[in-house]
């Protein structure tokens, strides 16, 4: 087979069939749902462009592209966190065809801006083939830490470091209540404690508006969750999840003094993991890491025994 039988097909088959390919990908990513795709056209005035990858009729893959126009003359268009595989990155015979497609999909000119962060792995043969391919690197790519929910609860407890797992026996000794919000209604709530605490530290945190509109269009396929840790009736900590096919992502996290004191966090993920394991997820996206600008951030994340990867890049 050579590159010529490599094509993508865009918007063919129904919303059914793709909610059954997305379905496949045991790592899939938040902004490659349909429904961050609706969630940011309510918010941001995207519209999606659906992508079915195939060699010689053989789906590999999917992605989704986001689309908007200005002023009926320059377009937008950004793809975040995909391609998406089947069965594990392919090689570079396949890979570079589809980032040529991709090239072509997503022109970058006067007219066009593009904004490509590829869930490619880091490193400089594949830098090399962005390049070849007509991309250029912008900064550096998203680094995350990835939790195999397949393992048995015992397994995924015994991964957590020392530290954290000490911590985690504190809080589950500090007497405090867990809530699981299965719908996520009280989100305005924490969405208003997110904005406060990004205000306090100089982060960026996902707007009210675009945080409600995935609830909405995610809670019906089970997509949401909310955890909180209550002490005297009075919530300390709390984190958001989204599920997106058979993964889930940790999209947000709070805590108070007293939460903070107790360790509450560590018992809301754990509960939180153990929640997502028994609604059938596979994989947990911890959220993001940042070694140089949130080194607290991660090391946290890191110990807790996962998988810590890091894209190629972000490219125009």
């Amino acid at each position: 087979m050579t590159s010529d039988s490599v094509r993508i097909v865009w918007n063919e088959g129904t919303m059914g069939d793709w909610s059954a390919v997305f379905a496949r990908i045991a790592r899939s990513t938040l902004p490659q749902a349909f429904g961050y795709a609706q969630a940011m056209g309510k918010t941001h005035g995207y519209v999606p462009r659906l992508g079915l990858i195939e060699r010689a009729g053989e789906g590999l893959g999917l992605v989704q592209v986001l689309e908007r126009r200005h002023l009926k003359l320059f377009h937008e268009r950004q793809l975040h966190r995909g391609p998406l595989w089947f069965d594990g990155v392919p090689g570079e015979e396949v890979l570079e065809p589809v980032l040529r497609l991709l090239r072509k999909a997503l022109p970058s000119n006067p007219l066009n801006r593009a904004s490509l962060l590829p869930e490619l792995p880091a490193g400089p043969a594949m830098e090399g083939l962005m390049a070849r391919c007509g991309f250029t690197r912008m900064a550096i790519g998203y680094r995350t830490v990835w939790l195999d929910l397949t393992k048995p609860v015992e397994s995924l407890r015994a991964g957590f470091s020392t530290t954290w797992r000490q911590r985690l026996k504190a809080a589950e000794k500090a007497g405090l209540v867990i809530d699981i919000d299965a719908e996520a209604k009280n989100l305005p709530w924490l969405m208003k404690q997110e904005h406060d605490q990004a205000a306090a530290k100089g982060f960026r945190a996902m707007t009210g508006p675009l945080a409600v509109r995935l609830r909405n269009a995610l809670v019906k396929a089970d997509g949401v969750m909310m955890v909180a840790a209550l002490a005297g009736g009075e919530p300390v900590a709390s984190a958001l999840f989204y599920g997106h096919g058979r993964s889930a992502t940790y999209q947000v996290g709070w805590s108070n003094e007293a939460g903070r004191r107790s360790h509450a966090m560590r018992l809301v993920l754990w509960r939180a993991m153990q929640a997502w394991k028994e609604r059938g997820a596979v994989a947990l996206d911890l959220g993001g890491i940042n070694p140089d600008s949130a080194p607290g951030v991660t090391e946290f994340k890191t110990a807790m025994g996962g998988e810590a990867v890091e894209t190629v890049g972000l490219y125009r």
